[in-house]
């Protein structure tokens, strides 16, 4: 077993110890863990939500899987930190939540704010290459860059989806210290999931400074973008690229956009530093993401990591 073998999660505090991961990394590997973590060790676990919780099914999953981690850890604390508001009144029937979007624990520090004036491309997509991303939304738009991967195993449904996108950009991966400079170059981002989670990519648009067209969606998204700074598209590629030709000859004040994300994303990140502060006694750092789905060194991996055992 290799040294940096560790499991998802990050531990934020030691002593007393807080552990942050999403739901499903930790509750998917509760028998990993109850072997990394000693039996009867006292341990607050946030947990943040990768993917919606208004679908029932989802919601179900949540509630069964977190009983039988209470039984793992009858000494634990777990609490959920959810993307929307109606996630936190479903949630609440069954566990401890709060409204916090995992957006909010973006560093605004590694994004860079777009200048003004004309763009390199009208939109940016970034998304992994799957179906629930309907990539086929934006096969209108005339100036693309798509930036995302694919698994394996959907080889042939990207190599088809590509194929439908002769004039766009494709990215398959750019680092992520990169990333931001990559979104300055588009006049507008795209979000065009039915269903997913808060999507980290809709945080860095705004932190760079771009709108965002959206479509209507599940998952929590909406929860941190500026009202001004985003529009609603219709779920056809007409309606996008109509939307996306909104901003590109309306463009909005990079400065505003950011200002109004970082507006809506403090008092969720408040809340969640003081709820920490008062469990470890003292203030404790929060970090980019939480450091969780997160590329980390190896020596923050052997301070704050949960080696697999």
């Amino acid at each position: 077993m290799s040294f940096f073998d560790y499991l998802p999660a990050y531990i934020l505090n030691h002593s007393p110890k807080i552990i942050a991961s999403f739901e499903m990394d930790f509750l998917r590997n509760l028998s990993a863990f109850q072997k990394a973590v000693p039996q009867g060790e006292k341990f607050t676990m946030l947990l943040q939500l990768g993917w919606s919780a208004e679908l029932p099914e989802v919601a179900e999953e949540l509630k069964t899987r977190l009983a039988e981690a209470k039984k793992a850890f009858p000494e634990a604390r777990f609490i959920i930190l959810a993307n929307a508001a109606k996630e936190v009144e479903i949630i609440k029937e069954f566990n401890e939540v709060y409204l916090a979007s995992h957006n909010a624990f973006l560093d605004p520090v590694r994004y860079p704010l777009a200048k003004s004036g004309k763009r390199k491309f009208d939109a940016l997509y970034i998304a992994r290459i799957t179906p629930f991303k309907r990539h086929e939304l934006a096969e209108k738009i005339e100036k693309l860059h798509l930036i995302g991967s694919y698994a394996e195993k959907e080889k042939e449904y990207f190599t088809q989806t590509i194929a439908r996108f002769p004039h766009a950009v494709w990215s398959q991966k750019v680092p992520s210290f990169f990333i931001g400079r990559k979104i300055c170059e588009a006049a507008c981002g795209l979000a065009l999931s039915a269903v997913e989670g808060a999507m980290f990519s809709c945080g860095e648009y705004s932190l760079c400074g771009v709108p965002v067209v959206n479509t209507r969606n599940l998952g929590g998204r909406d929860t941190l973008l500026p009202d001004f700074a985003v529009r609603y598209a219709e779920d056809n590629a007409d309606s996008v690229a109509e939307n996306v030709d909104f901003f590109v000859n309306n463009p909005i004040a990079p400065a505003e956009i950011r200002e109004g994300f970082l507006h809506l994303a403090l008092p969720q990140k408040e809340l969640v530093q003081d709820l920490i502060n008062s469990i470890a006694g003292k203030k404790v750092y929060l970090p980019h993401k939480l450091n969780i789905r997160c590329r980390l060194l190896p020596h923050t991996k052997l301070l704050h990591g949960i080696r697999r055992k």
